[in-house]
Order: C-alpha cells, then structure tokens, then sequence
C-alpha cells in the first residue's frame, strides 16, 4: 500500500507577523527593564556586603578609638578600582578615616544610605558591637554608566526588532508567494482546461474539414453530373448500336463480327473506366500524403475533363516530365476537378482550358526561395474584376446564383495548399479569362516501392 505525501505548509499573515514583531519589540523593552533592575540589585548587594565586611571589621577600631587601625581596613579598599571613595566615621558622625579618588568624602554621616547618585552607588552603614552603636562606614562604588547600559539594552531591543521585522518580511513575502502559487495553480488549471478544449476542438474541426472536403466531391460531381450523364449516354448508344449490328449479322449467319466486337469492347472498357473514376473521386477517404508525380496525375485525368467539360471547352496541356511533389493524390484530383469546373462555368458558350505542369527555381520576396512544382490552369473565360479576385478565396464569397455554388471551392483549394507547404496565385482580368498557378515542394527523394506512381 502506498502512503500519500503530506505537506504541511506554516502559514504565517502578515498581520500576526506584525502583531508578532511588536510583541518581540514589547518582549525587549521589557527584558531592558528587568536587565536594569538585575543590575541595580547586584550592584546594591555587592556594595552592600562591602560595606558590612567594613563594618564590621574597624567596629574594634571605633570601640578604641584607633585612627590608624581604621584607615588600615579602609586602604584595603583602595585595591578596588571601583571604589571611588571610602570612610569611617565615629558615632556622632565625624570622620575618624578614608580615602577619596574623585569628589571629597563628606564631612559627617549619621544616617545610613543607600541612593544611586550619577554613575555611583552610596552606601553607608552602622558599625555595630553587640547592642552598641559604634558609627558608620561609608562606600561610593562607581558602576557602568547609564549611557553604556541603555547602549546595551538598545541593542537588545534593536535585535529583536530586526528579527520581529525579519519575522513580517517573511510572512508577507510567503502570503505573495503563497497567493502567486495560487495564480500560477489556477492558471495552470485554466490552460489545461483550455489546452483540452482546443484539442476538442481540432478534433472537431478535423471532422468539419473532412466533411467539407466531401460536400466538395459531391457539388464538383453534382455540376459534372450533366457532362458525365451525355457522355455516357452516347458510350450507351455506341454500345447498342454494335449490339444490334452484331445480332443482325450472327442472324444472317455471317461470322465477321470482330470489329463489332472489338468496338464492344472498347466501349464496355470507357464506360468501366469512367465509372471507377467516379467512383474514387467520390469515395470518403482520410488525406494520405505521398510521393506524386503532378503530370502523370494530370494524364489520368485527361478523360474525365474531356467528357465532363464537353465538346465546347478545348483542353490543351503542356505537361513537364519531373514534376514529383509529395501531396495527397485525392485532394490533388478535387483541386484540379474544381478549377476546370470553375473555367467551364466561366466560359458557357464554349473556350480553351489550359493545364501546364513545369519545375521551378523560386527566389522572391513572397515565397521561401527553392525548387516548386508548378501546376497552371488557364481559361478564356469571362474573368473576373480586381474586387472580386482578391475575395475569391473568402469562405462563402460566389458569384454564381443560388444553387450553382457554395463559395467555398477555391477557399478549401487555398485551405489544402497552405497545408501542403504550397502557394496559390490568381491572376484575372475580365474579359481576358482566369490564371491560377499552384506552387508545391519539388520532391527529389526517391520513389517509394509499391506505392501508387501518380
């Protein structure tokens, strides 16, 4: 079984941060207060328990009235570098020995004290023998300056300042980078979303696209149909016609029928060869780029263009020899199918369509430079203005009547040669008939076994 990871993430806001650092700032001026009264108690102890050593040690001295014997224990005191000054005094308060290193001693003492003065501690206590009150001993201890200690405590306070301050910082800067990780997550989760709706979305337009293809296939068909319907018609009529021929023969009981039978033939073999190609170019099929040669492509196409256009449209072709591009050789055939039903509609009382395949070496501005093969068809057609050339390949922009055109056969022709890694040009002007040249990459690799050679 496998255990999940936790995260556990200490949040910390900005304002507890703040609330957080001024209770460091409160935490530090109330530890410079306790620090200070620390010091003044250990200074007051310290000068105190000398002065008890003092006194008790000249209560001897007092009780004899030994001068010398008091300043002995007083010099004692000199040793302390601390010790600003020292004294004994007798009972009613004169001064019997001492020693100052700053302000003179006072002259009398008959009370005891013990009071900070500056940067000094006075103390002063009673020199006591058993009930007897013998007189007094005098201290002033110089201690740390009050500069020196609030210098200290400052910098304690300053310290926690920085760190409360430290402390806001960086909540404030992890509340951004939390509420950043939180963009950065939401917009992550909008791009996948979005990311999965485009990919819905090209599915679905693949879909439309392929639909499309085929409405094309159909309408091309639909507008050829007429052409195909009288072609075929007269296949039929040829075919009866030797039929009976061949009967009235056979019924006479003559046997030279063979080119009665050979014109069977032939026409059986027409008619089976334009019905397949009907029926490829009809049939639903996903686009398969391969290796095509444009002008053998061309050639198989020959009949069906004669037979669809009629006897009214003249097809002249000047077709190169290698002219191998890779392309899908289905949508190739919709291409050119379209552009001569396009020339068939814009020439109805009858022209010349002209179908040139040819390799070119491009070098402009407007096109990647290398070599192209070129597909051109030509009409003598009625043309077109310059407002509607350069709209001709709009979506749904025609201008045949309703019901003869949908507008959107030279746009899907636009649509698969960009796709293909080609470029389309129409040159027209009206009267002078149409000029639509295709530009594919010249495929030079080599041919692909077993595949069809178009």
């Amino acid at each position: 079984m496998k255990l999940a990871r936790t995260h556990v993430r200490l949040r910390i806001g900005p304002f507890l941060a703040l609330g957080m650092a001024l209770g460091l700032v409160v935490a530090g001026l109330f530890m410079a207060g306790y620090e200070e009264a620390l010091f003044r108690n250990k200074v007051v102890a310290d000068s105190t328990g000398q002065a008890r050593i003092l006194a008790a040690s000249v209560t001897a001295a007092l009780a004899f009235n030994d001068a010398r014997t008091a300043q002995e224990y007083v010099n004692a005191l000199h040793a302390n570098p601390d010790m600003e000054a020292a004294g004994v005094y007798a009972s009613n308060g004169r001064r019997v020995a001492g020693f100052t290193t700053t302000a003179p001693l006072p002259s009398t003492v008959n009370a005891p004290i013990s009071q900070f003065s500056g940067d000094g501690l006075v103390v002063a206590l009673p020199a006591i023998q058993g009930n007897e009150h013998l007189g007094f001993v005098y201290l002033r201890t110089r201690i740390e300056s009050l500069e020196r200690r609030f210098s200290r405590y400052a910098i304690l306070v300053l310290l926690l300042t920085m760190a409360g301050l430290v402390l806001t910082v960086l909540a404030t800067a992890q509340n951004s980078l939390t509420r950043a990780n939180n963009l950065l997550e939401a917009r992550a989760r909008d791009l996948a979303n979005t990311n999965l709706q485009l990919e819905r979305e090209m599915e679905e337009r693949a879909k439309i696209e392929d639909a499309l293809r085929q409405s094309q296939k159909m309408e091309a068909l639909g507008q050829l149909s007429g052409g195909i319907a009288h072609d075929f018609n007269n296949l039929l009529a040829a075919i009866k016609g030797n039929q009976q021929l061949l009967e009235r023969r056979l019924a006479q009981g003559r046997t030279d029928v063979g080119k009665y039978l050979a014109a069977l033939r032939e026409g059986t073999d027409r008619a089976t060869a334009l019905t397949q190609r009907v029926l490829a170019f009809s049939r639903r099929q996903p686009l398969v780029n391969v290796p095509v040669n444009l002008t053998v492509l061309v050639r198989g196409m020959e009949d069906l263009l004669r037979q669809s256009l009629g006897q009214q449209i003249r097809i002249e072709t000047d077709l190169a020899a290698d002219t191998w591009t890779i392309c899908d050789p289905n949508q190739m055939e919709n291409v050119l199918l379209n552009l001569a039903i396009n020339a068939r509609d814009a020439t109805p009382t009858g022209g010349t369509l002209t179908i040139v395949t040819a390799k070119r070496h491009v070098e402009t501005d407007e096109i990647t430079a290398g070599d192209y093969v070129m597909l051109r068809v030509a009409d003598t057609g009625s043309g077109m203005p310059e407002d509607v050339r350069v709209r001709a390949i709009e979506p749904f922009f025609t201008t045949k009547p309703p019901g003869r055109g949908t507008g959107l056969g030279l746009s899907s022709i636009f649509g698969y040669i960009k796709q293909s890694g080609g470029f389309l040009d129409i040159e027209s002007e009206l009267g002078k008939g149409t000029i639509v040249t295709i530009l594919l990459p010249f495929y030079g690799g080599p041919e692909i076994p077993g595949k069809d050679k178009r």
